[in-house]
């Protein structure tokens, strides 16, 4: 292999993790005294190097499809892939595996789909490199269990249907959006030695499969092994050389839970299980696959018939953008042209109701309803809980009792009755004679007065540093207020503090919401934040409440993150779960939900530069790196031009 020289070609912004499997078989071949680089810019390729793409099917969507165009280049390409069989990922590799000299994959279960398809793909086993081991068998935990992967609605069914164990226990939730790869750390994606200290931090790493394909994340349990994470895994195919109950656990998707319980609860097990799989990892070194694929790329090196140098190399100047269309932006049809005059005449009656109750009303003036015993007897809680009310009777008391029976005793709630017509205030003022120790008071509007209206009144009769925003038909979880509370101790800058949610209805859980951290740019496109959040009291305050827009009804809350994206706040995010949304099943027929035309005409009002796109994510830094690899080539094409003209004069 002395004339070989392999050369892993990537795209400078492909998923990272791709990145990182570029380095280490770099690495590992330099440890076998092979000639190995990892090419990110266009270099001059000499005639015995062989190409090895990683992954072929993201080289592609990213770099276009010239690679295979040029014979000089495909006739020596190999192919490496990780992608799960049954998805769009692998079904591209297959058509892109007819243009390259070979094709490798991570798992042996992919490479017999591949083979019945006809494409001779080989096995490369991953396993124990140095570059990743930073296992410990003394390691102090900060958590118990860490989820990471891409979001899917099946991945968010199931976490949804782990909120137990999520927020009984210290957990975080790390869950990415693939919309397009994610080529760097960021809010929402942890990369490199942050992801492995992440996992040797954690006890359990839980494992969801994105798709219905009980495919092993072959991966992510080895790394997970690297780290000393012990993999809690959905139930999967092809897991040998991991056996289960040995090196890690798994179970049906409702069953999770339960395992991860099981080995959590019990140390000894822990433990053991942690070591056995690292052992297993020690036992197939990556090294050995490594000196495959030399071996392999040597057979297409001899096999080769082009022996002329060519220039390799991605071209991309930026980051693939997010196919995303701002809803303003699209086409208005005459249906939604009528879809906005419905909205406007249901608020026109909603207005004029108001206003005949409010004429035939005695009193019409808000008034403190009743307090409990325990009101008095405190000047200044750390929070304040905060509930806008209309005709919520089934669900109140479970609402308020969730509060009370939390981990955080250093409260007060301020319930706002918005004129409701069922036995909503009888039901809170129940609870109130039962729970005369927490401090609560109940406010009333004689007439319906509306959402914004009726959290703002609360919000005046508040005396705690933070405010806790709680819609009466939602629950909070036990320790929920205490995880936002110390969310926003750690950050004094943040304006406010939230965390995941799940979204359930009678039937049970359904799914998740407020997985992702704080990057305001998603405003732009939607809300993201539901109003169960944590805001520092003066700066709600400061920002006057809840806006009474008209054009925003609904929407309030919504308005009330982008203006704090505007102002150039940012918030915390509590990343497990912090408390539950009930869903109607009506939701979508809602008034809110009519037509959304006037609310983004208010929002491109109120908060220009954030709908404009001034907020989108950076790509200075980016462009200034393709800048300074643009001229690095253009002074070598100088100096190859300058020794062809000296070499042809001589």
């Amino acid at each position: 292999m002395a004339d070989l020289r392999l050369r892993i070609v990537q795209s400078r912004f492909q998923n990272a993790f791709f990145h990182e499997l570029a380095d280490v078989i770099a690495d590992e071949a330099g440890r076998l005294g092979a000639s190995v680089d990892v090419v990110r810019s266009q270099v001059e390729a000499e005639p015995d190097d062989v190409f090895l793409l990683l992954p072929t099917h993201e080289y592609t969507a990213l770099e276009g499809p010239l690679w295979y165009e040029e014979p000089r280049f495909a006739g020596r390409a190999i192919g490496l892939t990780a992608e799960q069989p049954n998805s769009s990922f692998f079904d591209s590799n297959i058509a892109l595996s007819r243009h390259l000299a070979a094709v490798l994959d991570f798992s042996e279960h992919a490479v017999r789909v591949y083979r019945e398809h006809d494409v001779p793909a080989e096995h490369l086993r991953f396993g124990w490199t140095p570059s990743w081991d930073v296992f410990d068998p003394e390691q102090a935990y900060e958590r118990d269990l860490v989820f990471l992967g891409c979001l899917s609605e099946r991945r968010e069914r199931a976490i949804a249907g782990m909120t137990r164990l999520l927020w009984s226990r210290e957990s975080k939730l790390v869950v990415s959006d693939n919309a397009t790869p994610n080529w760097a750390q960021g809010p929402s994606f942890v990369t490199g030695a942050a992801k492995r200290q992440l996992l040797a931090t954690s006890r359990v790493l839980l494992n969801v499969h994105q798709a219905e394909t009980p495919y092993f994340e072959w991966l992510r349990a080895v790394e997970a092994a690297h780290c000393g994470a012990v993999l809690v895994s959905e139930t999967s195919l092809q897991t040998e050389p991991f056996e289960r109950g040995t090196h890690f656990l798994s179970a049906p998707a409702a069953g999770l839970s339960l395992a991860a319980e099981d080995v959590l609860d019990d140390p000894d097990r822990l433990k053991a299980m942690r070591a056995a799989a690292y052992e297993l990892i020690k036992e197939h070194p990556f090294s050995a696959s490594v000196e495959k694929l030399l071996s392999i790329a040597e057979d297409v090196r001899k096999g080769h018939g082009h022996r002329s140098a060519l220039r390799i190399g991605p071209t991309r100047r930026e980051p693939l953008s997010r196919n995303l269309v701002p809803p303003w932006e699209r086409p208005r049809t005459e249906v939604d042209g009528i879809k906005q005059a419905v909205r406007e005449i249901r608020l026109d009656m909603l207005d004029l109701r108001r206003s005949v109750n409010t004429g035939r009303a005695q009193v019409t003036e808000p008034f403190v309803d009743r307090t409990t015993w325990a009101w008095d007897r405190v000047s200044a809680p750390r929070v304040s809980v905060i509930m806008a009310m209309y005709n919520h009777g089934d669900y109140v008391a479970e609402a308020l009792e969730s509060v009370a029976s939390g981990t955080l005793d250093d409260l007060e709630i301020v319930v706002t009755n918005d004129g409701s017509t069922d036995d909503s205030r009888d039901r809170v003022v129940a609870w109130m004679d039962r729970s005369p120790h927490v401090p609560a008071m109940l406010v009333t509007h004689p007439v319906n007065r509306g959402l914004p209206r009726s959290r703002n009144e609360s919000l005046k009769h508040t005396r705690g540093e933070y405010v806790f925003v709680l819609d009466a038909d939602n629950s909070v979880v036990p320790n929920g207020l205490e995880r936002l509370v110390r969310a926003l101790d750690e950050d004094p800058e943040a304006t406010f503090a939230y965390g995941a949610l799940q979204r359930f209805d009678a039937a049970g859980p359904l799914g998740m919401m407020g997985l992702w951290d704080w990057e305001p740019w998603r405003l732009r496109y939607g809300n993201y934040i539901d109003a169960m959040a944590m805001v520092r009291g003066k700066s709600l305050r400061a920002m006057g409440g809840y806006t009474t827009d008209r054009r925003l009804h609904g929407w309030e809350d919504y308005d009330l993150w982008c203006r704090v994206a505007e102002a150039g706040g940012h918030a915390a995010h509590v990343p497990t779960v912090v408390g539950r949304y009930r869903t109607s099943a009506s939701s979508m027929l809602s008034l809110t939900n009519i037509s959304q035309d006037a609310g983004f005409d208010a929002l491109r009002e109120r908060v220009p530069r954030l709908m404009s796109g001034v907020l989108e994510p950076e790509v200075d830094e980016l462009v200034s790196w393709v800048g300074e690899m643009e001229s690095a080539r253009t002074g070598r094409d100088a100096w190859m031009r300058s020794w062809e003209v000296a070499q042809t004069d001589g």
